[in-house]
């Protein structure tokens, strides 16, 4: 596992209608926004989470839960055998603190012995392979103790995740999968089954290609930047990514299928864009700062919904053949 949570209910699964025929869920997990903000809590990486909330999670962490979090303090990889359970459906704190407590110590040990010299020589997986049993009861301690803080934070995004939920819903019955998919973070990038994300280690641009497995989406409340990814199971693969607010700005389109793919901004981008505009003009013609444009359209031709090309020192701004059919279909 790669790394940069109301009681629960059973996962939503959709099917997109997409030529590469992905199998979609949205899981509401939230050990994956738990995870997350350990990390940040042990290492100061810090993802755009609340300070207020982080401190508070700082402070709820018992003695014995200080172990586990400080093998979270740096980005990159999480064994397998204490990463999350896979959201084949969604999945409690107290469960996942559970799996945790039963998982015979063997496990882990043999996971970090079997893991490559740069991943075993890093200092913050020592506690955990030379006491792999009160590592794990540790991470359960912890994992217990930052719900304990994050649980109202959760409880009170409830309809932004139902939002997310029906977001994916649309995309998947009205063609927007793609479009959906690249919407989700600025570091990864999807097309024709592949994601493409900036590794957080040294090893540059990755891809990872979905296949015939299922795709859970997580929704996270961790921070705006924060990332988990997970490609190594033969069945699922997890994105993990930041449950996004709603935004004031582009009214006119809120509600619309189109903006519930896309978002209201990047909805009100495609749809001014009947013809080529330069992209000052399209950033005052949806009421954005042209920082804040720049950052949308590049989501959008990401995403092959939009062509940017230079004369001289003006940027033209024009819908792709591709844009303008996910106009038609989610305008009619």
């Amino acid at each position: 596992m790669t790394a940069a949570a109301s009681a629960p209910v059973s996962g939503r699964r959709v099917r997109a209608s997409e030529p590469e025929a992905l199998s979609a869920s949205v899981v509401l997990s939230p050990q994956q926004s738990v995870v997350a903000l350990l990390g940040q809590v042990a290492g100061g990486q810090l993802y755009g989470a609340p300070v207020g909330a982080l401190n508070a999670v700082r402070d709820a962490l018992r003695p014995q839960a200080r172990l586990a979090a400080q093998s979270l303090a740096g980005r990159g990889w999480l064994p397998d055998s204490c990463a999350p359970i896979p959201p084949v459906a969604d999945v409690s704190v107290a469960r996942q603190a559970a799996r945790l407590r039963d998982m015979p110590a063997a496990a882990l040990e043999g996971e970090l012995q079997a893991a490559d010299g740069s991943r075993r020589s890093v200092l913050r997986w020592q506690a955990a392979a030379d006491q792999p049993r009160r590592w794990l009861n540790s991470m359960a301690d912890a994992s217990l103790d930052t719900w304990a803080v994050a649980e109202r934070r959760w409880r009170a995004a409830g309809p932004l995740l139902d939002r997310e939920i029906r977001r994916v819903g649309t995309a998947a019955v009205r063609g927007g999968m793609a479009a959906l998919l690249n919407s989700l973070h600025p570091r990864i990038s999807y097309h024709d089954g592949t994601f493409t994300f900036a590794s957080s280690r040294s090893q540059g641009v990755i891809r990872r290609s979905v296949g015939a497995r299922r795709l859970a989406l997580v929704p996270m409340i961790a921070g705006p930047e924060v990332l988990i990814l997970s490609f190594s199971r033969p069945d699922i693969c997890v994105v993990g990514y930041p449950l996004r607010p709603s935004s004031p700005g582009a009214q006119a389109t809120v509600g619309s299928p189109l903006a519930t793919i896309l978002g209201p901004v990047r909805a009100a981008m495609l749809q001014a864009l009947r013809q080529p505009m330069t992209a000052s003009d399209l950033a005052a013609a949806v009421h954005c700062a042209p920082s804040t444009a720049t950052h949308h359209l590049r989501q959008l031709e990401a995403a092959d919904l939009i062509c940017r090309e230079k004369s001289g020192l003006t940027v033209w701004v024009s819908r792709s053949g591709r844009g303008d059919e996910l106009v038609d279909l989610l305008s009619g």
